[in-house]
């Protein structure tokens, strides 16, 4: 006979095994499912998390990242260049030509080879543009071959335009809204000399991409510039920073900017960051920032004629950052 300890201990482990075989099921019940929520999707279907969403193509590369965008239209064209920056168009006749550099091998026989054509290559003109835009990515490049794209452009020959921005140009001023490379080979640095030289109006705009262009003792006026929701606002400023600057030039650059966008930058000036619907003027020069004498005096084309002469005249004592307070250890 079996004794009640031993049989006691046979029913525990008969019981053990049935829990560790119920256990086991129910993890390869859950992989299983598993397996139909996650499994088969190489774009082919499937998937755990409900129907692919189809993706939608990206949108082009915004101006000013490096990458030329290609106009195929006189309203790409127009879209383009209604920007507050600067634009940069090639105008080219083909963009793609027989390699001039081939040379038709040796050994060459019409008869056995037929007529030998060279290999269709990027127009080198092209290639080379493309070359600057992707270096100077600070500017706004595009390129187009359709001909009534070049017909707009008034280009019979192709060539490189720069065209500034129509909502800064002032013709009154002298502002020009065209230029044209005085060359047919293009080189990165002439290009960029080209440009740093031409681009901004009168008063132009003052930006994180832009502001490398005035390399010299610029005054700056900070304030909202938002031609769609405070129009009257940037005309209001814009014509009083033209009226100063074309007194000021050859001496100091005008310039405006978004207080919005370059908020960080007020701090350089000693100027408040936290009034961004108060116009607020600054120098730049080499390095060191200048505010007004009197920084409470309300914007107008006297205080902003006063601070000019004040800077000139040497009276302004550049702004020093204070030392960040140490932490205590």
């Amino acid at each position: 006979d079996v004794s009640p300890a031993r049989q006691r201990t046979s029913g525990v482990m008969r019981l053990t095994k049935l829990v560790l075989t119920l256990l086991l099921l129910g993890l390869a019940g859950q992989a299983a499912c598993q397996e139909d929520d996650y499994g088969e999707d190489d774009f082919g279907g499937g998937g755990g998390y409900g129907e692919e969403e189809e993706e939608e193509d990206p949108p082009p590369a915004p101006a000013g990242d490096g990458a030329a965008r290609e106009l195929s239209s006189v309203a790409d064209l127009e879209a383009f260049m209604d920007d507050n920056d600067a634009s940069v168009v090639g105008a080219f006749l083909e963009k793609e030509m027989p390699d001039p550099a081939a040379v038709m091998p040796e050994d060459w026989d019409e008869d056995e080879d037929g007529t030998w054509e060279a290999p269709v290559v990027t127009n080198p003109e092209l290639a080379a543009f493309n070359s600057i835009a992707s270096s100077l990515y600070n500017y706004r490049f595009a390129f187009s071959a359709a001909p009534d794209v070049l017909a707009k452009l008034k280009s019979k020959t192709g060539g490189l335009y720069l065209y500034r921005s129509p909502k800064f140009l002032s013709a009154e001023h002298g502002d020009k809204p065209r230029e044209r490379f005085p060359s047919t080979k293009l080189s990165e640095s002439a290009v960029r000399n080209w440009l740093n030289s031409k681009a901004q109006p009168l008063v132009g705009l003052y930006s994180s991409s832009t502001k490398e262009r005035y390399s010299g003792a610029t005054l700056v006026v900070f304030f909202n510039l938002d031609f769609a929701k405070n129009a009257k606002g940037v005309s209001y400023v814009l014509k009083r920073a033209r009226k100063a600057a074309a007194k000021l030039k050859g001496k100091l650059a005008v310039a405006v900017a978004s207080s919005t966008d370059l908020s960080y930058e007020l701090g350089d000036y000693g100027l408040p960051t936290d009034k961004p619907n108060t116009i607020l003027m600054g120098i730049s020069a080499g390095g060191q920032y200048y505010a007004p004498a009197d920084g409470a005096a309300a914007f107008s084309g006297d205080t902003m004629s006063e601070f000019a002469r004040a800077f000139l005249a040497g009276e302004l004592t550049p702004y020093e950052k204070p030392e960040p307070e140490a932490r205590p250890i």
